[in-house]
């Protein structure tokens, strides 16, 4: 199945961003360890999160976490191979997951000095959900979540956002849940929050049913719509990162859930949206 999830990376490689001359091949990228439902100690952290950077030439790599005195990896890609470099991120002596609502520093900042294309993987065996990341020049100031009806034969398969401060100084930002919290944010109430570069705000959405043994589903709340966007205090309106996802999630017609996924997707702004498909 991961490898499944490389391939449609790949085609999506040449698909540009925007309408406009944007593209997903950039040399600077954000993106935070989200949550998946085997981070949870009684399911053993059992899960891996793992970069991959597709390049075309020689390429100097560095990947560090902005809030911490540590860097993840320096790599270099060689040159005439097809072979596609890996970095796995530290879960442990550091730990850069995003388990708890509320701020971390936990903003991992990608770097090379060469254009590439960079994609973020999250998987425990065939529970498996990646994404494609976005450069920070294609970034923007306003978003929406985009989630889904969270259904799971998995208990702690909680719906979440989380949003990052990917420029200099102090930028502020306004979040508007369509439901309940697990930190006790109330849907539809506009809530603010401060970051500075690096800095995460993560955003977990509350359970609603935990039947025994998640039979017929274990379900949450959908963060679908929420708001999330970057306002000016004083120093202009800063952009921002924003990804969407869910710890594991069943996509079916009955509300059954035999099996489950975790989810992640980096949101695109809402600069991006058009009107044709």
């Amino acid at each position: 199945m991961r490898k499944s999830i490389l391939v449609c990376l790949a085609v999506l490689a040449a698909w540009n961003v925007y309408s406009q001359d944007f593209s997903n091949k950039g040399k600077d990228f954000w993106v935070a360890y989200g949550y998946h439902t085997s981070m949870i100690p009684a399911n053993g952290n059992s899960q891996n999160m793992v970069l991959y950077f597709a390049t075309d030439q020689v390429t100097n790599i560095t990947i560090t976490v902005p809030g911490s005195p540590y860097t993840i990896q320096t790599i270099t890609t060689l040159p005439g191979t097809n072979v596609t470099p890996s970095v796995i991120v530290p879960k442990t002596s550091p730990d850069f997951r995003l388990m708890a609502e509320g701020v971390s520093n936990n903003g991992i900042h990608i770097v090379s000095d060469k254009p590439m294309v960079a994609y973020a993987h999250i998987y425990n065996g065939s529970c498996s959900g990646a994404t494609i990341l976005y450069p920070t020049n294609t970034l923007g100031r306003e978003y929406y979540s985009v989630n889904f009806k969270n259904y799971s034969n998995q208990d702690s398969s909680n719906c979440w956002l989380y949003v990052m401060a990917v420029d200099t100084g102090t930028t502020t930002i306004e979040i508007t849940p369509t439901g309940p919290t697990i930190g006790g944010w109330v849907a539809g109430t506009t809530y603010t929050v401060n970051l500075t570069q690096g800095q995460v705000y993560n955003v977990v959405g509350r359970m609603i049913n935990r039947p025994a043994n998640c039979n017929p589903a274990c379900t949450g709340w959908d963060l679908t719509g929420s708001k999330v966007k970057s306002i000016n205090n004083g120093t202009g309106c800063k952009k921002i990162s924003v990804f969407s996802g869910s710890g594991r999630i069943s996509i079916t017609c009955n509300n059954n859930a035999s099996s489950s996924d975790n989810y992640m997707v980096q949101a695109m702004p809402k600069t991006a949206w058009g009107k044709n498909t």
